[in-house]
């Protein structure tokens, strides 16, 4: 079997229709049909499910996904392999990071990066800590950036760190140049948040019921960027990781205030890569230079490469 009709079946597979499959490569709908009906013709077999929702995989599908997956991981390995005898000249870096990293760290380390290296090309999937997890165990992405509440299992961390969280404000707010902030003094503000399945919020929400301290947001929102416009112009506060706002901070835009709980505020931040596997030169290089821009730990961990 031909690496472009596995990869044109594994896109059906995902996306459910042929027309998804067609936009997300790029390529005419027919040439996705053609090449999956040879698939079928080769094998004797019905691979999708026609539905009124999309198409499914059957049960031969299922088994050949499997297969097409493990193929074109390996196919994608060898070529990195191959790229790699040009140096850091070419290549493509994939990661995959919760939003309180692609709002500002993760960008700026690419910047940074592409700055000596102008020849690489990126890829960051904004995702949920947990999904983050699945698409590096599964080698869909090269690297992982995300928060953690436990430890994760099934990829090797790079690195591993616990970042506090603060309260993040406009440079005119009241509470800017206060002493000491405590938890029952956010209560006095308009409080922006992010939602209840959120790491940030899990970690707060239990400190506030350690203090018995009641907090009703005015703002909620799963989408950290939507919390920074209320802040700026508001005297409202949003809680998250300094690592989110090292930018507008250092820029004058936002203050960052520390804000003091008797429970922790600490989150645990990992960087993770798929267990096994030998990272591409490109992406060791990457992977080096995105540690170094983290907080400083004393345990720094194999990263696979």
């Amino acid at each position: 079997m031909q690496t472009t009709s596995l990869r044109y079946f594994l896109a059906v597979a995902r996306t459910g229709s042929i027309a998804a499959a067609s936009a997300q490569l790029n390529v005419a709908a027919s040439a996705i049909s053609r090449q999956i009906a040879n698939l079928e013709a080769m094998l004797d077999c019905v691979l999708f499910e026609r539905r009124p929702r999309g198409m499914v995989p059957s049960p031969a599908g299922e088994l050949l996904a499997q297969h097409a997956h493990h193929v074109l991981l390996r196919a994608d390995q060898v070529a990195a392999e191959i790229r790699e005898l040009q140096g850091l000249a070419r290549g493509l870096i994939r990661i995959a990071c919760s939003e309180g990293f692609a709002l500002d760290l993760v960008p700026n380390v690419i910047a940074d990066f592409h700055a000596r290296y102008p020849g690489i090309r990126f890829e960051v999937t904004m995702l949920p800590p947990a999904q983050v997890t699945q698409v590096v165990a599964a080698g869909e992405a090269d690297i992982g950036v995300t928060f953690s509440m436990a430890s994760t299992v099934p990829v090797a961390v790079a690195y591993e760190a616990q970042v506090e969280m603060i309260g993040v404000c406009a440079p005119d707010h009241p509470l800017v140049g206060a002493p000491l902030i405590q938890l029952a003094d956010l209560t006095a503000y308009p409080l922006a948040l992010p939602t209840r399945d959120t790491t940030a919020r899990l970690v707060f929400e239990a400190a506030c019921f350690a203090e018995n301290v009641t907090v009703e947001p005015v703002l909620t929102s799963n989408i950290l960027s939507a919390l920074l416009p209320f802040v700026r112009r508001t005297k409202g506060l949003a809680l998250m990781s300094a690592l989110s706002v090292q930018t507008p901070v250092r820029l004058g835009e936002l203050v960052q205030i520390p804000v003091r709980a008797r429970s922790s505020l600490m989150r645990g931040i990992q960087v993770q890569t798929m267990r096994d596997r030998r990272l591409p030169h490109a992406v060791q290089a990457f992977l080096r230079d995105l540690i170094a821009a983290l907080p400083t730990v004393e345990r720094r961990l194999d990263g696979g490469g």
